[in-house]
């Protein structure tokens, strides 16, 4: 048993996770060799075997690192929103990202436009049917809530523990 936080688990599987991808790159480079007619052979050192057991032995390992991250996160309270859970504060600025978006593209929309299509001998004007400074109330509102879950989030991932088998 290891304790770790979220954050540390993470790259905890990044490092893991950078030993697969070497012990790839080697396996890829070394499972063939290529020599002439009239040389000797030598053959790089490589077992298949190996190979495979440490694979498995790694992506063992990123499984139980990546199961213990999740139960962490649709357990564990965030911290000043004892109502949510990580995972929910996760799902919670997903859909802030989304609105943060929708109220950005509505603030770049102008007062007034002039448009004009192909045969129209006029122009027609295009004209902002909203106000302006409640999009943007909102959209501080909404930037504000993303921040204050982040830094939540941020707390919980660096701080609170949790034990994992590996």
């Amino acid at each position: 048993m290891k304790r770790m936080s979220s954050d540390t688990a993470n790259k905890t599987i990044k490092n893991l996770q950078a030993e697969v991808d070497s012990l790839l790159a080697a396996e890829e480079r070394d499972m063939t060799y290529t020599y002439g007619v009239s040389e000797t052979p030598c053959p790089p050192v490589y077992s298949f075997a190996d190979t495979q057991a440490q694979l498995t032995e790694l992506r063992g390992k990123i499984a139980k690192l990546r199961h213990a991250i999740n139960v962490f996160n649709i357990t564990t309270p965030l911290p000043g929103y004892e109502e949510m859970t990580v995972d929910e504060g996760l799902g919670r600025m997903s859909l802030l990202h989304r609105e943060k978006q929708r109220l950005y593209n509505m603030l770049q929309v102008p007062e007034k436009t002039r448009q004009r299509g192909y045969s129209q001998r006029e122009a027609d004007f295009v004209c902002r049917n909203f106000d302006i400074h409640e999009v943007q109330a909102a959209y501080d509102i909404v930037c504000q809530g993303l921040m204050d879950i982040q830094q939540a989030i941020n707390i919980a991932n660096l701080t609170i523990q949790f034990e994992v088998e590996f």
